[in-house]
Order: C-alpha cells, then structure tokens, then sequence
C-alpha cells in the first residue's frame, strides 16, 4: 500500500536514529558513517529551504492550472464546478503518484502540497452546492481520503487531518441522535478521544509500523488537546450555543456546568503530573499549554483584570511551574532528568549504540564514560580486550 520502496523507509529510519546517537555523543563519527554507508536510502528530502522554494513552486503550478482549465471549461454552474475540482484532484493525485515513483520525493514540498490540493479541491467540490447534511458527509470523506493519503506516503499532516476529520465526523452523526445526545457529546468525544489514545499506544509498540511512528506521535497530541477541549467549559458553551441554538446567556450556566469547570481545572495539572511520573514529555509541555488555555477560559467568564494584568499571572504562573520542575528534576529522579537529550529512555539508547558500534567494530562513549569495542564485525567483543 505504500508508495515507496520499504527497505528505503526503514533505512531512513535507521538513518534518522544513527544521527540522533551521533548526537548526543553515543557513537563516532566513523561509526556514523559506517551505518550511512551500510543503510544507502535513495528518498529524495532536501533542507527546509529546498522544501520551501518547492512547495511555492508547487503552488503556483496548481493555482495557474486550475485557473487555466477553469478558463477553458468556462465553468459557471455549481455543476460544473463540482467537475472540475473533481478533475483537478484526480489530476493532482496523478501527478503525485508520478512524481513520487520517478523522483522519488518524501516530504520534499512538492509531494507535501499535492496532497494538500488533493483534499483541497475534494472539500472544494463539495461546498459549492449546498445539500442536507453537508457537513457530516465532507468530514467522513475527508476521513477516508487523508487516511489513504497517510498511509500511502507516510504523511503525518494527512494523519492530523485524518484525526480531526473523524473526530468532526464521530461528533456530528452522535449529536443528530437527538436530545440526549447533545448534553452527553462532550463525554462522549472525551472517552472517543481517550479510545484513539490507547490505540495510537499500541501502535507506537509495534515495530513493523515504524515508518508510521511521527504520523501516530501527532495522532496522540491530538487526541490529549481534543480530550482537554471536549471537556472544557468554554468549548462546551460555545459550541452549545453555535451548533444547538441553545442561546445561553454569558453568565448563564450550562447543564453540568460544574463538572465541565472541574475538567477545565483539573485536566491541564493532571497532565503535568502523569508526565512528571511517567517521563513523559507530550504530557508535561501539552499540560503547561493547557494551562494558559485554563487561565484564559476563566478569564473570559470572570475577568475582572486588564488583559496586561491577567496575562503578566499567566506568565508568572507558567514561569513558576517550569522552574519548579527545572529545580526538582535538578538531580536525576528515577531515570528522569532535567539535562538535555534527544531520547526519553537514555538506558536504551545506550543498549542501542552499544549493538551498532559493536556491528561496525568501532568504540562508542555512553554518558557514564563506560568504553565499549574491541572485536570484529560479528564479534561482539570476544577477539579483542575489553
């Protein structure tokens, strides 16, 4: 199903974690150029200003021939415009497929924006004759082509899409449901939100989906704000009020309103926390965002400060948890540490940099100066000393 060659993704992958060993000091350079020589990738990736130049070009060529077909289609009714975005994105996926098989492009700006049109021109096609349900059946086919899209070029964007679309989706068929089911939603959307998070875990575990691991990284994140947002008192009211008709007042409480602001309150803590306990970092820095979001919220419903005021307390207060946990993870607290890497388990990485530098026969250093080598390439050690 994937458009490119599967020893070139997984190459690139060992690619990706041989730099990532480099460094942080766990091989040498010799061994690092070793495992490049041995793991040849021929994906096409140049540096951010390469993708940049790229995709604008890519941009001009999609706007100027959707112009000029539009031009020569001379497209006025919803009819014929709905051909012709159609057209346009069978065209743009064509040219995709190409472009990846000849030159074989891997986020190199040109493939990133075909995909984008992609979608774009499918959305496009149709908004522009309005019909019942709309909304509902552009989320669920927006699901189906971001979700192919991902996992056919390996796209962590079209992933996010994908996400967001079926959570669109899943929201919108549940709240048609009738009235209970619009007081329930947000429940629902938070347990719906907590379901995909242990399924991107699983995931995450399963080595054979490696290449898909940035794609699954962006699909949790999602799923931790989505889970916040379903929760959150203002999300709630809003939404209430703008989907439902429910036309309740500013300081007008909503059903459960309690327990939406014991959620509001208590979510964004209870992140930092796991993160803190468990070493994990997605928790800990989507925690302290949603903090702000916290204070914002309460903020909006009962502020009685300047807006200079209320954000110099939103900063102080982010400063003061970020020093808080600077200062306690001062000192390595089982296995967890303020000081800088690259990885979340420095012990594995360590494992992993020993089995390399002993693959390519070359002395590594770990952080705790223990010298490993000795030995040719299958010898683990056993030829020479220690």
């Amino acid at each position: 199903m994937q458009a490119y060659n599967g020893t070139d993704l997984y190459n690139k992958y060992i690619r990706e974690q041989a730099s990532e060993a480099f460094n942080t000091g766990c091989i040498g350079e010799e061994t690092y150029k070793k495992i490049l020589l041995a793991y040849p990738c021929k994906l096409y990736t140049p540096n951010y200003f390469i993708r940049i130049a790229l995709a604008l070009l890519t941009i001009v060529a999609v706007l100027f021939s959707a112009l000029l077909l539009g031009l020569i289609f001379n497209t006025s009714s919803s009819v014929e415009f709905i051909t012709l975005f159609i057209f346009l994105a069978i065209l743009c996926y064509a040219a995709l497929e190409v472009l990846v098989k000849r030159k074989q492009y891997y986020n190199a700006g040109v493939d990133n924006i075909l995909m984008i049109s992609v979608i774009t021109f499918i959305i496009s096609a149709f908004v522009v004759n309005d019909f019942t349900n709309q909304s509902l059946f552009i989320s669920g086919v927006s699901f189906f082509i971001c979700l192919w899209l991902c996992i056919r070029f390996t796209d962590a964007f079209m992933g996010t899409l994908a996400y967001i679309a079926l959570f669109a989706f899943i929201f919108l068929l549940y709240s048609k449901l009738g009235y209970f089911a619009k007081a329930s939603a947000p429940l629902v959307m938070m347990s719906v939100s907590a379901l995909i998070y242990v399924v991107m875990k699983k995931l995450l575990a399963k080595e054979r989906l490696m290449v898909y691991q940035f794609c699954f990284k962006a699909a949790t994140l999602l799923t931790l704000i989505t889970f916040y947002v379903s929760g959150n008192y203002f999300a709630v009211k809003e939404i209430n009020n703008e989907m439902f008709n429910s036309g309740i007042a500013l300081n007008s409480p909503i059903p459960f309103g309690w327990l939406f602001w014991i959620l509001t309150l208590v979510i964004p803590p209870a992140y930092l926390f796991y993160g803190v306990r468990k070493k994990y970092f997605l928790f800990i820095r989507t925690g302290l965002a949603l903090i702000a979001a916290t204070i914002f919220t309460v903020r909006y419903y009962y502020g009685n400060f300047p807006a200079e005021t209320d954000m110099l307390i939103i900063g102080t207060i982010l400063i003061t948890v970020s020093y808080a946990l600077i200062k306690y993870l001062h000192r390595p607290k089982h296995g967890f540490t303020f000081a800088k890497s690259s990885y979340q388990h420095k012990e594995i990485l360590n494992a992993e940099a020993l089995i390399i530098a002993q693959t390519f026969g070359k002395k590594i250093t770990t952080e705790s100066s223990v010298q490993f080598g000795g030995g040719t390439s299958g010898g683990g050690g056993a030829t020479g000393d220690y």
